[in-house]
């Protein structure tokens, strides 16, 4: 039986990432009693801005904790749900809060010919599925987030970047806006993490 892993970007080769592919410290070098995490797609992930610019890493600078980026570019609320519940089996000391970017539902996680991992899929990679499955991806997106906000023993943050159902339109949610623009001339850029940083401060100091 095959190892099960986590879901990542796969750039587990890049010295911004670790070697699981996540675009933070390894995940053994983690201070296990003061950390955060932070899971969702390529906005938690950070592309477009440097590493120290992303709102995961600005967050636990100022709350002077450790952090675990399980940002996957591409990745869909499968993805998602998959890592944070991966971790949880690994892993029994539980951060301190967790920190969740809603990505739109139409993106999920399939096998590749010739990839050992599951990689992320959407419109650019299926557009005929994604037509017909949208009103079965709504509902898993919508199950995933009354689930995890049920099921995790750690209070949840919710960080919006797409719609996923009406039942996150509530006061608590933070939208992760494009202030600026990154330097990959699509995501956000160094003031929309910087604000969004502070949008999650406000809510944690609570």
């Amino acid at each position: 039986m095959k190892k099960l892993e986590f879901v990542s970007a796969g750039l587990a080769n890049d010295p911004e990432y670790n070697s699981l592919g996540f675009r933070c410290k390894e995940f053994d070098d983690i201070d296990f009693d003061n950390y955060i995490i932070f899971a969702g797609s390529s906005h938690v992930e950070g592309i477009g801005v440097e590493k120290d610019q992303t709102f995961a890493h600005l967050v636990s600078e100022v709350l002077e904790c450790d952090h675990v980026n399980l940002g996957v570019g591409g990745g869909g609320i499968d993805a998602l749900e998959h890592n944070v519940l991966m971790w949880f089996m690994k892993y029994d000391k539980h951060p301190k809060e967790i920190v969740l970017e809603w990505q739109i539902y139409q993106r999920f996680v399939k096998g590749e010919y010739g990839e050992e991992n599951l990689c992320p899929g959407g419109s650019w990679s299926d557009p005929r599925f994604v037509t017909y499955a949208d009103h079965p991806l709504y509902i898993k997106g919508e199950m995933a987030y009354r689930n995890l906000h049920k099921l995790l023993p750690v209070k949840i943050t919710d960080v919006m970047h797409g719609k996923i159902s009406s039942y996150t339109w509530n006061s608590s949610v933070i939208w992760h806006c494009k202030d600026d623009i990154g330097s990959d001339g699509e995501h956000p850029g160094p003031k929309s993490h910087l604000k969004t940083s502070e949008n999650i401060l406000e809510v944690l100091n609570r």
